[in-house]
């Protein structure tokens, strides 16, 4: 038998991300100890770190696409982001991926242990860490991201999510099916991607949207390329009137609308979907590199919903309730066209 004192593990307590350093408190990663890498199977896929926040030390609000248990060993705290709860020691917090989430150390503070479960630890890499900060943004802001976490969470239950793990997945007519759809939202989100730019008037959004057009033109020619394959387009109903209820909003909403329907909905809920895409089809790289820029273009803008008005906050509200219920009625559509089902489903909870 070996003693390893926590003291004696390597310390990370700051990390840079987008050129903005974030304060860590405390973070000792267990595979950076020679011993405990060498104990721990890497067969395990389990990674282990030692965290620790001083009594009023903010982690702030972050999010990364790996699910996390958080083993609150020692002290108290409070968590922050789409769940404001105090947590103590003997708490277990189950940290979703991409939920954003931040926590604060409270009296003594707390030493707590962070657990992933992909074999690598979220800031072992300090030049790349796994983890996206949340932009400074107003309560008003705030409260819209609080919100949209939730449905984030609802989407990954979503019908078409559910189906990338459903034994139907192994006919190749579903797959056909499925990425007939996916290239036809594909070639009509370029669409969306234009017209914003054509539409949008204040400079700090036109700036945004034109970055955007830039970094995403082509991904459906990329997507076409990849299947070799003749792509025959979807013109079911119910899927086509979904696609165009996105170009309308595109072509006559304000400015702020179309920056949050872009970045934080359709942006938002593509991250997840292509991130779960890539493991249904391994062959075709589109998904992955798509599900990589997504986490990027989240946050694309969102620091510009810090100007709204009161008013335009209310507006902003609504049209986030509106485009997830629309957002999810499409995946919905796509699941079931994919499944050869004619009949329209019930709508997935979002």
């Amino acid at each position: 038998m070996h003693i390893i004192a926590r003291s004696a593990l390597e310390t990370i307590n700051e990390v840079v991300v987008d050129g903005h350093v974030h304060d860590l408190g405390v973070v000792k990663i267990f595979a950076r100890n020679p011993e405990l890498a060498q104990f721990i199977p890497a067969s395990s896929n389990v990674a282990i770190s030692w965290v620790r926040l001083e009594c009023g030390q903010v982690l702030s609000v972050h999010k990364h696409p790996e699910p996390s248990l958080i083993l609150v060993c020692e002290g108290s705290g409070r968590t922050s982001g789409s769940t404001e709860q105090d947590v103590r020691a003997g708490d277990m917090i189950l940290v979703p991926g991409d939920s954003w989430h931040g926590f604060e150390g409270t009296h003594d503070g707390f030493w707590a242990l962070s657990i992933q479960f992909n074999g690598k630890a979220l800031y072992e890499d300090t030049d790349k860490p796994n983890a996206m900060f949340a932009p400074a943004v107003s309560p008003q802001a705030v409260a819209l991201l609080e919100a949209n976490s939730k449905y984030l969470e609802e989407f990954e239950n979503s019908s078409l999510l559910r189906l990338i793990d459903d034994p139907s997945m192994t006919d190749p007519d579903v797959r056909q099916r499925l990425l007939d759809c996916q290239q036809t939202w594909s070639d009509a989100f370029q669409d969306l991607l234009h017209l914003r730019v054509a539409m949008t008037t204040d400079p700090q959004h036109k700036h945004v949207a034109l970055d955007h057009l830039v970094e995403e033109l082509g991904h459906n020619n990329n997507l076409r390329e990849q299947r070799e394959s003749r792509h025959s387009p979807v013109d079911d109903a119910t899927f086509v009137s979904t696609m165009d209820w996105f170009r309308h909003q595109m072509l006559y909403r304000s400015d702020m609308v179309r920056t949050l329907l872009m970045h934080v909905v359709l942006e938002g809920s593509g991250e997840i979907w292509h991130r779960e895409a890539a493991r249904a089809f391994p062959d075709i790289p589109h998904f992955q590199e798509h599900g990589e820029d997504d986490g990027h273009h989240v946050s694309m803008g969102i620091d510009l919903l810090d100007r709204a008005t009161p008013t335009e906050t209310r507006e902003l509200r609504e049209a986030l309730d509106e485009g997830w219920k629309m957002i999810t009625q499409l995946c919905d559509r796509i699941a079931s066209i994919a499944l050869a089902d004619t009949v329209v489903p019930t709508l997935s909870e979002c």
